[in-house]
């Protein structure tokens, strides 16, 4: 199956992203309220789909499309810590459940991905909207594969359990920091949470590395690891 990373209707680059200058205390944003939904049933189990039910319930994982569309963009702003997308993008307009996050830029009308454990970001050119770019590529088979990693993410949901509002699953320690990405490791957590700690550990990372340089130690070995779903 070919790997959608390798296809854009521009010319999509992996971008790695640089520092951010902005304190880390920075404020994530009032937390996203689920989409409104018709009255039905109330929800009686984790496989039950996020529109039937009222505005508690979970986010269901298993059997869903692996991602959460934003029912209105929240501005990159309120992403503390990932400088290079403030300079690409002005929104994001949804996540995977395993974190990746979905950009778009108003001004040229291009959305991309951000791959917090690989410190990076992927462009994928311009799309006429949300859905064209939904259609295109969130839905194509292989970014299912390389990406949301169904039969993966599966596992994680059923020995994790149902997502709620705003979660996404987290392996715990982090790949970079050495962790496997093993089914059994992961936990829920809150998304921008997530997305706020990931780069202050990449910037304790690189500061160590760096005193490490200047004060004539051994190099500190680079924890980071790409995960099997990561992009080549």
């Amino acid at each position: 199956m070919r790997n959608p990373f390798r296809r854009s209707t521009t010319s999509p680059q992996d971008t790695a992203v640089a520092p951010e200058s902005a304190p880390a205390s920075t404020p994530a944003g009032p937390a996203l309220q689920p989409e409104a939904a018709p009255a039905a049933e109330p929800a009686s189990g984790p496989g039950t789909p996020e529109r039937a039910a009222g505005p508690t319930a979970p986010e269901p994982a298993a059997g869903s499309p692996g991602y959460h569309l934003l029912p209105s963009p929240r501005p990159v702003g309120d992403l503390p810590g990932w400088e290079g997308l403030h300079r690409s993008y002005t929104d994001v307009v949804g996540y995977s459940h395993l974190g990746h996050v979905f950009l778009h830029d108003r001004r040229e009308g291009t959305f991309g991905v951000l791959h917090p454990f690989r410190d990076a970001f992927k462009d994928y050119g311009r799309f006429d909207s949300l859905e064209h770019f939904d259609a295109m590529v969130l839905s194509d088979e292989g970014f299912d594969e390389f990406v949301l990693r169904r039969p993966h993410l599966d596992e994680v949901a059923r020995r994790t359990g149902p997502l709620g509002p705003d979660q996404v699953y987290v392996p715990v320690p982090y790949p970079f920091l050495g962790g496997d990405e093993s089914p059994d490791s992961y936990d829920r957590g809150d998304v921008w949470t997530f997305l706020r700690i990931v780069p202050q550990m990449f910037a304790r990372q690189r500061a160590q590395e760096a005193e490490a340089e200047f004060s004539g130690d051994a190099p500190v070995g680079d924890g980071r690891s790409d995960s099997p779903g990561a992009p080549a």
